[in-house]
């Protein structure tokens, strides 16, 4: 399995990071905050609106997380469409073996080679998201890494550390940092795990008698 980090562009890409974040944050987060919050904070945080003003307003820079698994992928109609087998009516398989569906030898060796080039193709999935912004005292805010339920335990929190490390390397920042929910045992376990040290605690503030009860954890790079 291979992890790949896509950036967020259009917003075609910012919308399915807003839906993916509405089915994690409801997956995960009422156990520890309870869904009152939960609905508060994905409609002010991990929303449509909210995604587009980070983006576009805020300085935030967002990443897919994806994973290239071996499956047989949907590019396999797409591979054999150039020999313009679908276009005749036949089937996948048909279309490479029957002899009657392509025109020339030379047709069928290309259907053949693009059905079995594809099959070995490993399929990207997105499995989670990610994101943040540099600030002005040298450090990379991670404001957000989530996965989708299946995905979790499986190491692609420890990806997305080294993704970070790389990419503050890369810019010449000293460090970075991340907030997590005081509740969040298993959170603050695998960020210590992975370097990060609590460097404060703070209570926000989020509005209707909302409060984010956070510690504050840094990694220094430097």
């Amino acid at each position: 399995m291979t992890v790949e980090f896509v950036p967020v562009k259009t917003d075609e890409d910012i919308a399915r990071v807003a839906k993916m974040a509405g089915e994690i944050w409801n997956e995960y987060w009422p156990p520890i905050i309870g869904q009152a919050q939960t609905n508060y904070m994905v409609e002010h945080f991990q929303s449509l609106p909210a995604f587009t003003a980070d983006v576009k307003d805020k300085g935030y820079e967002y990443w897919f997380i994806t994973v290239r698994e071996d499956e047989t992928p949907v590019e396999l109609a797409q591979a054999t469409g150039d020999a313009g087998l679908q276009e005749k009516g036949f089937s996948l398989e048909d279309a490479a073996e029957n002899q009657y569906a392509i025109e020339s030898e030379r047709d069928s060796l290309l259907a053949k080679e693009a059905i079995g080039a594809a099959c070995e193709m490993p399929q990207l999935r997105i499995v989670g998201y990610t994101g943040g912004h540099g600030e002005e005292d040298g450090r990379f805010f991670i404001s957000k890494i989530y996965l989708v339920k299946d995905q979790r335990g499986k190491g692609l929190c420890s990806e997305t550390i080294r993704f970070y490390e790389a990419l503050c390397r890369d810019r010449g920042l000293r460090a970075m940092y991340l907030t997590v929910n005081k509740h969040n045992d298993l959170g603050i376990r695998a960020y210590k795990g992975k370097g990060f040290e609590v460097i404060d605690a703070v209570e926000t503030n989020i509005g209707e008698g909302f409060v984010m009860d956070d510690y504050i954890l840094e990694k220094k790079l430097r």
